[in-house]
């Protein structure tokens, strides 16, 4: 786990926090094509969800190990190694990492793990099925391993809970969250669809334990 992004689990009030960094990081790899409200009050209303499993990462305060400043340097990552839905830790004072922001306690990631549904949502509970989902990091700590932080701390998380299985969609030209899904031990299950903007989203699982 890394030494530069502390993660815990959110409560109520760091909801609104974690869709600021979601819409942040989401906007961004859109190329700044602005998000419908009405998608935007979506992922609120999934990450208020009672029994919800979500997680933030925030910046480490000025004398933890892996501060800005501190003998390691640097600060530390990524929107899961970065699917288009993600998120990091949702900040001990609500804030958001915003690009070319600093700051001890700045969330700079967020991530949400649900009770998967059969027939992608539309249907009953799939018993020990984990939905991975908005996986976010801050655009300035892309590549910094913090989405690969979150993923395994919603896994460790979900066994705990007793899911056995975890499935996530992402956007088939993401190649820096389809490479750390892969590298986590994601495989593709064959199966695709199209998302409200046209594009391309492929499925992967894996055991929780992996």
């Amino acid at each position: 786990m890394s030494e530069q992004a502390a993660v815990r689990e959110a409560v109520a009030q760091d909801v609104d926090a974690a869709v600021r960094l979601w819409t942040l990081s989401h906007v961004v790899r859109r190329n700044g094509r602005p998000l419908p409200e009405a998608h935007i009050a979506s992922v609120h209303r999934r990450m208020a969800t009672p029994g919800a499993l979500l997680l933030l990462a925030r910046c480490p305060a000025d004398d933890e190990p892996g501060a800005p400043g501190a003998h390691l340097g640097g600060g530390d990552p990524q929107r899961p190694g970065a699917d288009r839905d993600g998120r990091v830790d949702a900040g001990w004072d609500g804030g958001v990492h915003d690009p070319g922001s600093a700051g001890p306690g700045a969330v700079v990631g967020t991530i949400l793990g649900l009770q998967g549904l059969d027939r992608d949502g539309a249907g009953p509970p799939v018993p020990g099925l984990l939905h991975i989902s908005q996986l976010s990091v801050a655009p300035d700590r892309w590549g910094q391993h913090i989405g690969r932080q979150l993923v395994e701390q919603v896994l460790i998380r979900a066994s705990a809970r007793g899911f056995e299985q975890a499935q996530l969609w992402t956007h088939a030209d993401n190649l820096r969250a389809n490479r750390l899904y892969k590298s986590m031990g994601f495989r593709r299950s064959g199966r695709v669809r199209i998302d409200d903007w046209g594009e391309l989203l492929v499925h992967y699982r894996r055991a929780v334990r992996g």
